[in-house]
């Protein structure tokens, strides 16, 4: 893409996100303060605002942060291992040597990640999904020659923008990014900005002084990514940098094997391409409660500090209402406080029931305990069933906008770096033609297969009981018992390592079958034995046969 064509795709973007962007800054000032208003400019660190004085209740505040914690520790806790490696083939899926391929590569995988920034980033953007219904993190190799492991960076929306490919994907992708000459200077060296920028650096005046630049990931039209190594000009999506204000180009184009930047949505909006999330859902009610706090406190000031009633003639003095001061009226009874009849008490329920109402709009009674004595068994399972129904479409779509991406790139980089086990000679066409399939093993996602768990234990326990009835026996041969095992297996997230490939379990059912005949021949030796034995004393008591 030529510089003229970045920004003219770029203001398009900008020009076509006005009205979304409205109800951005709202949300972002009553419940993502501290993320970046949409429409204020901030050229220097001393106009960035810190107070928030506006906000008078923060359950939408504190009810946003818990749904996103709730959602990263359900969905990509750092203490487990939350995705599995696979092939399509499930029969190469049960080959030893595969398995254990795909779990020392599952496990470099996932050590990657926790080795980087990744979980401090996720939680901004999980943040971001629950607050404005999309978000961007982008994933980078910070030296894929010389490994120095993967650095992610969610980035403010507001800063954002990007094209759509035909599955709902990031075609093209551009940042407005603020950058002083230092800055700069400090990236791409002298021979990479214009002169004018190195005298701003030079000058303490204008060293400080922020710049618009554009940061376009664009798609390489007739590139295929399916050569590696490459050179950057050989690689599907480039890069560049451009300098707003003269329209020139900083450094050197860039180039990507992958699109590096992922756009994960809470849920897809009708005719636009951004989400909706649970803050524009419960934004009347945030505000309506903003504005009910805001009268409570007013009203209590009269209450603490309560107006004054005199009469026209009562009072000889001014009014002081200072500590220790002195006011002369003319009848003591002249003087009164007012008193307020407001009615604290209607406002305080009709608060709680607002509240009550955000916090539901959060899912916070869903991913909370409730205030009792430990649940039992039935009450979580039943929790976790109803969390998963609730929040079962927005994680399809994050597996979609997010997780499967991620992990994709996670493994092109570390198998690019040779930070991966050696693939077996067997893979080799498998992995560079039809790569991966990822599947998920995080709490939530587990919770979700429990109800196909139960349906296996209830039909198994079903099938068992109608085969003692006469005429029912032989529905037993009916359930496969290897395939049943394998699949709960996979379901509860065992590590393939522990399960045996068919050829195991094939080898180990030989052997006892061996043993068994084995021991069914000595047993048959020992009974042939004994019975020999019986033979000859009963022989040699019989008449004729008396032992002398």
């Amino acid at each position: 893409m030529t510089l003229s064509e970045i920004k003219r795709r770029f203001d398009s973007l900008v020009s076509d996100r006005t009205s979304i962007e409205n109800t951005w800054d709202i949300i972002e000032k009553f419940i993502m303060p501290y993320r970046g208003d949409f429409f204020q400019k901030n050229p220097t660190e001393n106009s960035v605002e810190w107070g928030n004085r506006d906000v008078y209740d923060c359950t939408a505040i504190m009810a946003a942060q818990n749904l996103a914690s709730a959602l990263q520790g359900s969905i990509t806790p750092s203490s487990i291992k939350w995705f599995e490696l696979s092939f399509e083939d499930s029969k190469l899926n049960l080959d030893l040597e595969v398995m254990r391929w795909l779990e020392q590569s599952g496990k470099a995988c996932f050590q990657a990640l926790q080795d980087s920034n990744f979980n401090r980033e996720a939680n901004e953007t999980y943040l971001d999904i629950v607050g404005f219904g999309s978000s961007v993190i982008v994933e980078e190799a910070e030296n894929e020659v010389d490994w120095d492991g993967l650095n992610f960076q969610s980035v403010p929306i507001r800063e954002c923008y990007f094209e759509e490919d035909s599955k709902g994907g990031v075609y093209n992708f551009y940042r407005n990014l603020k950058y002083t000459p230092v800055q700069l200077l400090d990236k791409f060296g002298k021979e990479g900005i214009p002169k004018n920028i190195l005298e701003m650096a030079a000058d303490s005046g204008q060293v400080n002084t922020k710049l618009d630049i554009i940061f376009c990931i664009f798609r390489r039209k007739g590139v295929k990514n399916d050569k590696f190594p490459a050179t950057i000009e050989q690689r599907e999506f480039g890069s560049k940098y451009i300098l707003v204000k003269e329209s020139v180009q900083l450094g050197k184009e860039g180039g990507y094997y992958e699109m590096p930047a992922f756009v994960p949505r809470w849920r897809r909006t009708n005719n636009s391409k951004w989400g909706h999330s649970p803050s524009m859902f419960a934004l009347g009610d945030v505000l309506t409660l903003n504005e009910l706090v805001q009268l409570i406190l007013k009203s209590l000031e009269k209450v603490v500090n309560p107006t004054t009633l005199t009469t026209e003639r009562g009072l000889l003095s001014d009014l002081d209402l200072a500590s220790g001061g002195v006011s002369v009226v003319r009848n003591i009874d002249d003087v009164k406080a007012y008193e307020s009849k407001a009615r604290f008490d209607v406002a305080e329920l009709n608060r709680e029931k607002l509240q009550d109402q955000i916090n539901r709009a959060f899912y916070v009674d869903q991913f909370s305990l409730k205030q009792t004595p430990a649940m039992t068994a039935a009450e979580v399972h039943a929790r976790m069933e109803l969390m998963n129904r609730l929040i079962g479409p927005t994680l399809s779509r994050l597996q979609n906008d997010f997780l499967d991406p991620l992990i994709q790139r996670t493994f092109n980089i570390l198998l690019r770096a040779n930070q991966l086990p050696p693939i077996p000679e067997k893979l080799q066409k498998e992995v560079k033609e039809r790569g991966i399939k990822i599947s998920y093993v995080s709490p939530l996602y587990r919770a979700q297969l429990s109800d196909h768990i139960g349906a296996v234990q209830q039909w198994l326990t079903i099938l068992g009981a109608m085969s003692e009835v006469p005429g029912f026996q032989d529905i037993l041969d009916i359930p496969n018992a290897d395939e049943i095992a394998r699949g709960t297996g996979q379901m509860l997230g065992v590590p393939l390592v522990m399960v045996n490939s068919i050829d195991e379990t094939k080898r180990a059912r030989t052997q006892r079958k061996q043993a068994e005949q084995r021991q069914q021949t000595l047993q048959a030796i020992e009974t042939l034995g004994s019975a020999s034995k019986d033979i000859a004393t009963a022989q040699s008591l019989a008449p004729g046969g008396i032992p002398q």
